[in-house]
């Protein structure tokens, strides 16, 4: 981009050039004498914003002791970009606690009419977790996990953000998970991965491996 300015304020090659490696100098050169430099800023510029869109963005995230040079911790990491939503939040969880920044967030994005969905373990507590959720969280979309006829249970931890930003972990969305627990986590800024996540989670719900609560399972 600082080659991009240099080159509309003055229109100089060898000043825009001046900071660049030796070997990359007679390229930028080649290039102004083909196109000007109008039309070689403005390349330049392109191609900055195609870099920067497909910049893949990776940050762990932990709970439990925390060390100099560490990530955002659970708790913040969740919050912050649920607070970021500003059309769907996708949430997958276990079990879960009221009291827990987490839900707070997703209280707060059902509140500005963002799209909250939230995947559950129905039968936890004998569904009394799933019950106090949906009280918590009216105005969200829940759905449950029919396994089969082998068994098993919703055990995923994840978060979908406006299928750009997700995050995978291994806590709950519990006080004791983000404050106590020792997890690790990380956040992918990404929407490819977010949105092949997205698509997931949307084909086993078409399998009928995914069902609304309140609807008898597929």
């Amino acid at each position: 981009m600082k080659l991009a300015s240099s080159l509309e304020i003055d229109g100089s090659h060898s000043k825009a050039s001046a900071s660049l490696p030796d070997a990359t100098k007679p390229l930028l050169q080649a290039a102004f004498v083909e196109v000007g430099s109008d039309a070689l800023a403005d390349a330049l510029r392109g191609f900055a914003a195609a870099a920067a869109a497909n910049t893949v963005d990776l940050r762990p995230v932990w709970s439990g002791p925390t060390f100099q040079g560490d990530g955002d911790h659970t708790t913040a990491a969740l919050a912050h970009i649920v607070d970021e939503a500003t059309e769907e939040v996708f949430a997958s969880t276990y079990s879960a606690s009221s009291g827990s920044l987490y839900m707070q967030a997703l209280w707060r994005a059902v509140s500005r009419g963002v799209k909250v969905t939230v995947l559950l373990e129905p039968t936890l507590n004998d569904g009394k977790t799933a019950a106090w959720i949906q009280k918590k969280l009216l105005g969200a979309r829940f759905l449950g996990f029919n396994p089969g006829p082998d068994g098993g249970i919703q055990h995923s931890k994840v978060v979908i953000v406006d299928s750009h930003i997700a995050f995978i972990t291994s806590a709950n969305l519990s006080e004791a998970a983000h404050e106590r627990n020792l997890e690790a986590g990380v956040i992918i800024r990404d929407a490819g991965f977010a949105s092949s996540l997205r698509q997931r989670f949307a084909a086993l719900r078409g399998a009928g491996h995914l069902y609304p609560i309140g609807e008898s399972a597929a």
